[in-house]
């Protein structure tokens, strides 16, 4: 890793896109379902899109951006399967060993898909952050004692609402399996990593788990993946349980389309903080019955 200074230019890197989620039937990543929508094919998952950007990541901050990197990304358009996708990182600023990166996915003629910025701290003692909150919520089972999941709907949710914990287990197969289909096949996340010595879960993996959340929560529907605020404190290993939390802090409408807000934290079994997120899905689409 060398210094970076305001401008320069990271190297591009080009992906063929893959849609990791095509078989996920009745889901907007389904050729079928999509087209209903009115989209020309299966869209590639956002967490997908977020994986093309890691390598790019990882050059810049090095093994501190798993551990306390932070990523504000927006998902503008849609990128369908074996598209030629453009990775693409400026360096934005430098002030104090905080690094900014301006980072875009684009499809061909420079069309984004993905805006965001990247930022780590390069500080060997970076500032603690804050508390995620007063204490770990505690909420009640996520079905209902008189039988199945409430839809995944506007009107069965509420601001404020406390969602009930889900927790996985990871194992190395699914890690490594995941960070290769989302084209990432660095050692890193199958033999060795510079973080404990041993893989590492890849970074973009975490930012699925407020979509699993509200899949624990709500009746299984199709969502869009509209903006993430993926905050970095820990890195994951495989082969352990993770519980995230989560809670919803915002519903809101636009262009037809009904949106949720969610703040999540994931932990791992030891009790550590792997990531904060601030979550925005598109609930209900526009033209949905």
């Amino acid at each position: 890793m060398t210094a970076l200074q305001p401008g320069d230019q990271l190297p591009e890197r080009s992906v063929d896109a893959r849609n990791t989620a095509a078989d996920e039937a009745g889901s907007i990543h389904d050729d079928a379902h999509a087209a209903l929508l009115g989209y020309r094919g299966g869209l590639v998952p956002g967490v997908t899109l977020l994986a093309y950007l890691t390598p790019t990541l990882i050059e810049a901050f090095g093994a501190v951006w798993p551990q306390r990197g932070r990523l504000r990304a927006r998902f503008l358009r849609p990128a369908y399967d074996g598209e030629a996708l453009a990775v693409r990182a400026t360096v934005a600023r430098v002030h104090d060993g905080d690094v900014a990166l301006h980072c875009r996915v684009e499809r061909a003629g420079g069309v984004a898909c993905v805006e965001a910025e990247a930022s780590c701290s390069l500080r060997e003692q970076p500032v603690a952050p804050k508390p995620w909150r007063s204490a770990i919520p505690v909420a009640g089972p996520a079905v209902p004692p008189g039988g199945g999941l409430p839809p995944l709907a506007p009107e069965h949710m509420a601001v404020g609402q406390e969602l009930s914990p889900l927790t996985y287990r990871l194992s190395l197969a699914e890690s490594a399996a995941w960070a290769g289909a989302a084209g990432d096949g660095s050692a890193w996340y199958r033999d060795t990593s510079p973080i404990g010595g041993g893989p590492i879960v890849h970074p973009a993996w975490f930012a699925r788990d407020p979509i699993s959340l509200l899949r624990h929560n709500f009746a299984y529907k199709a969502t869009i993946h509209a903006s993430t605020d993926l905050a970095y404190q820990g890195a994951g290993w495989p082969e352990r349980d993770y519980t995230v939390y989560g809670q919803i802090v915002d519903l809101y409408e636009r262009k037809g389309n009904s949106y949720a807000v969610l703040d999540t934290l994931t932990v791992d079994q030891d009790g550590r903080e792997i990531v904060r997120n601030h979550h925005t899905s598109a609930v209900t689409l526009r033209g949905e019955s």
